[in-house]
């Protein structure tokens, strides 16, 4: 049936991209007199991570004269993962005169996961020349976490003297690289590389390699490192190593560091190293160390690791802490941990602790873990809940969790509970969970629910809408 097949741009766009080299054959010897081959297709093909080189060797010996190597059809073959190298060996064989290395190329090979570094050897072997290894292109091997390391090390070795060395190159390298490459960069252009505060924050920001890199910059230049409270900040908050990074501080240089407040914050809000950052400046720098309720505040909003900071806290400094509405409303609205954090506080000073209509709200809104959470207010301290309208409106518009919510309020305080328009309007625009929670409140009160002009305005650009609709029960205002 090739002859009834419409033969379109974005047809034969498909087929150079998606099928092999047997099936655009055929497409030519049925069709080719109705194929263009522009430079969408050429594309395309260059994309092609299967068979993109034994389309455009077809293209080529079929169909040479009408083929542009642009730039784009260069930077398509120099982001294909798969096949690249081996397109672009055949481009500059056939067809070298036409194409320009650019930049953009440039930065496509850096950031290819699967063959950059090959294509850069063969850029760099072929077209050396031509090839400027800009602030650009050194980002974008950053943010190439399977080769942009290998990537780097190639820049380094084969083109180090000539890489842009201004301040935001060697941040990049501090911050998402290794010390084998920040020390090929000192290696080769260590005259030109400035170590100022910003590239320290970097390096103690760094959660892989940050202790190995500082280290080397303590011991190469270390005349230059000033350890400034956001270089301190940068390591309280660092997910890997923060405990490693602020260790070698406290033992290099401990006599210029000074613990602020917004450094033992940023311990608190450590979601992975926190416990352990936490625990060394209580033991190195305790009586530096206040526990201030901003303090008390991040540890109990840490998604991953709040409930073991707090238990530090409150077993090293329990008589400094204060649980204010503000730290509880933070556990609360605790996505990861806040159920654990708030049967510890419970647990430890249950008769400090203000279960307040804002607390009960950020339970009720509480995306991943708002039913658990909630279900421990009301086993423990149900006497002081009350379930207002503001409260039932969080749990409607809860986009994840809200009819596991809605259906625990119902269940266990529906005799308190009054359905209102606006408790609707929350449910009806809620795009995630709204279908749910409608379903649910239309089972369990239909009666008391009035679909009304705000109501079908609230679901009308949402998943809900089509609930509200087909709802049978009776509109009001309308």
């Amino acid at each position: 049936r090739g002859a009834e097949i419409q033969i379109t741009e974005e047809v034969v766009k498909i087929i150079a991209r998606r099928f092999d080299e047997t099936i655009f054959r055929q497409l030519l010897d049925k069709r080719g007199t109705e194929i263009q081959i522009t430079e969408e297709v050429v594309k395309a093909a260059a994309g092609n991570e299967e068979s993109g080189k034994e389309i455009l060797a077809l293209l080529l010996g079929k169909r040479g004269t009408e083929i542009q190597i642009t730039e784009e059809v260069v930077k398509a073959a120099a982001g294909n993962e798969e096949s690249g190298k081996e397109i672009l060996a055949l481009l500059l064989g056939k067809r070298g005169a036409e194409i320009k290395i650019t930049e953009e190329v440039i930065e496509a090979v850096a950031g290819n996961y699967g063959s950059g570094k090959e294509i850069m050897a063969l850029f760099l072997d072929k077209r050396g020349a031509e090839i400027q290894i800009t602030e650009e292109v050194v980002k974008a091997a950053a943010g190439n976490s399977r080769s942009g390391k290998e990537i780097m090390a190639l820049f380094l070795d084969k083109r180090g003297a000539e890489i842009q060395i201004t301040e935001e190159v060697v941040k990049i390298i501090a911050r998402r690289f290794d010390e084998t490459i920040f020390r090929q960069l000192l290696d080769k252009r260590g005259t030109e590389v400035q170590i100022t505060e910003e590239v320290v924050k970097a390096a103690a920001g760094n959660e892989e390699s940050g202790k190995e890199i500082l280290a080397l910059l303590l011991g190469k230049r270390g005349a230059e490192i000033k350890i400034t409270e956001e270089v301190i900040e940068a390591a309280a908050g660092n997910y890997g190593s923060g405990k490693e990074i602020m260790a070698l501080f406290l033992d290099e240089r401990g006599a210029e560091i000074k613990i602020t407040e917004e450094v033992v914050e940023a311990a608190a809000g450590n979601e992975y190293n926190g416990k352990e950052v936490m625990a060394l400046l209580l033991d190195k720098h305790g009586g530096e160390i206040k526990i201030t309720e901003e303090v008390v505040e991040a540890a109990a909003g840490n998604y991953g690791s709040g409930k073991e900071i707090l238990a530090l806290l409150l077993d090293k400094r329990g008589g400094e802490i204060k649980i204010t509405e503000e730290v509880v409303e933070a556990a609360a609205g605790n996505e990861g941990s806040g159920k654990e954090i708030l049967a510890l506080l419970l647990n430890k000073r249950g008769g400090e602790i203000p279960i307040t209509e804002e607390v009960v709200k950020a339970a009720a809104g509480n995306e991943e873990s708002g039913k658990e959470i909630l279900a421990l207010l009301l086993n423990k301290r149900g006497a002081e809940i009350t379930i207002t309208e503001e409260v039932l409106k969080a749990a409607a518009g809860n986009e994840y969790n809200g009819k596991e919510v809605m259906a625990l309020l119902l269940d266990r305080r529906g005799d308190e509970i009054t359905i209102t328009e606006e408790v609707v309007k929350a449910a009806a625009g809620n795009d995630e969970n709204g279908e749910k929670v409608m379903a649910l409140l239309l089972d369990k009160r239909g009666a008391e629910i009035q679909i009304t002009e705000g109501v079908i305005k609230a679901a009308a650009e949402t998943g809900a809408c089509a609930r509200v609709y087909a709802s049978p029960p009776r509109l009001a205002g309308i």
